[in-house]
């Protein structure tokens, strides 16, 4: 039977508490390498964070639901800034073309909207935006009305994201054209319009 000598016994403690210690080190290491890959790749909570510019362009179709028959295409280009997370104000201008009876109208228009995307769910946001602008067409309109009106545009929209900057963006709006009685009330005939938009926006 072989004893072991005195103090082998310690020495042998001590080898394996400095590989143990090393081994915890290791593993925090990795732990802590893991942590600031994941913050790295990690995506931020919206992609919509306050101080992110955006570029916008949209197609719409709109058609009246009142007394004022009116089919109205339009193309328009904006830029918006983030001033909170999620919300931003967008400068825009667009063109329309309103059928209408009589003489078919052309329309110059710049406009202010504010917009919100109030759920954000991986690629898609859900958003709710509000605008007006000043508006000048080629002849009156609504027929009996003015060249210059005031338009308000309200309505519910989604975001979904195709590239890391590129996102399409669509909804409905409620749109709305009238001279505000410059002119008094019998030359403020009104269109009252359902719009459907669709377009592309780019963040920067």
């Amino acid at each position: 039977m072989i004893l072991a000598k005195r103090g082998d016994y310690p020495l042998h403690m001590s080898a394996t508490s400095s590989k143990g210690l090393v081994l915890h080190r290791a593993i925090a290491i990795l732990l802590l390498l893991g942590t600031w890959v994941s913050a790295q790749t990690t995506r931020p909570a919206t992609d919509f964070a306050r101080g992110t510019w955006s570029f916008t362009l949209e197609g719409a179709y709109a058609h009246s639901f009142d007394l004022s028959p009116a089919r109205i295409e339009t193309a328009s280009m904006g830029v918006g800034y983030y001033f909170m997370d999620n919300i931003s104000l967008n400068a825009e201008a667009a063109g329309f073309w309103d059928q209408q009876i009589g003489p078919d109208s052309r329309i110059a228009e710049i406009d202010l909207r504010l917009r919100q995307h109030f759920i954000n769910v991986d690629r898609w946001s859900f958003l709710l935006d509000v605008g007006g602008g000043l508006s000048y067409a080629s002849v009156p309109t609504p027929p009996g009305g003015t060249y210059f009106n005031f338009s308000l545009q309200t309505g519910p929209g989604v975001t979904f994201r195709l590239t890391d900057r590129l996102h399409l963006i669509g909804g409905a709006r409620y749109l709305h054209f009238s001279n505000a009685a410059l002119k008094g009330p019998i030359h403020n005939p009104s269109i009252n319009a359902l719009e459907g938009y669709v377009g592309l926006m780019y963040r920067f």
